[in-house]
C-alpha cells in the first residue's frame, strides 16, 4: 500500500480542516446568510489559532500533526491579509458541479494549487507533500472532479 493514500476517514477530517482555512480566509462566498460570513470566518480563524483539544483532535484524525498544519494556516491567512487576491473565492451552492465541467485548472484554483501539482497527485507521484496531497484530494471531492482515464 503506497504510504501517500489516506483512508476516507482521513480524507472526511481533512476536508474539514481545509472548509475551515477557507472559511478563515474568507474565501467561502455564503448566498443565503451573508452577514453570518463574518462570524463564521471570525471562529474559522480561533479554531485555528487558539489549537485546543478539538482542532488537536481533528488533525489527528486526519493523520496530521497539529503543530504544522496550524503553522502553515495561520501563514497562509497572514498572507491573504497582506493580498486578499491572494485566496480564491468557493462559492458553496446545495447542487455539486457536475463532473464533466470541472477540470484541473477548477481542483486546483479551488485547492490554491498549481494544475501541476494536481495531476501529480492525480497520478500518485511521490513529490507532493502529504498536507498539499490532503488539501488536492479535498478539492477533488469538493468540486466533483473525476479523472478521465481514455
Amino acid at each position: 500500500m503506497n504510504a501517500n493514500v489516506i483512508s476516507p476517514e482521513q480524507r472526511l477530517f481533512v476536508g474539514v480542516i481545509v472548509n475551515a482555512a477557507q472559511e478563515a480566509a474568507g474565501s467561502v462566498v455564503t448566498r443565503d446568510r451573508p452577514e453570518k460570513a463574518s462570524a463564521a470566518r471570525d471562529d474559522a480563524r480561533s479554531w485555528f489559532a487558539d489549537g485546543g483539544e478539538d482542532f488537536a483532535a481533528v488533525c489527528e484524525l486526519a493523520g496530521l500533526e497539529p503543530k504544522e498544519v496550524q503553522s502553515r494556516v495561520l501563514a497562509y491567512l497572514r498572507r491573504v491579509e497582506q493580498d486578499p487576491n491572494a485566496r480564491a473565492k468557493v462559492k458553496r451552492t446545495n447542487m455539486p458541479p457536475r463532473h464533466r465541467d470541472v477540470s484541473i485548472p477548477n481542483v486546483a484554483r479551488h485547492a490554491g494549487v498549481s494544475p501541476t501539482t494536481v495531476s501529480n497527485v492525480i497520478h500518485d507521484r511521490p513529490n507532493v507533500t502529504p498536507v498539499t496531497r490532503a488539501r488536492v484530494i479535498a478539492a477533488i471531492e469538493a468540486t466533483g472532479y473525476r479523472h478521465n482515464v481514455h
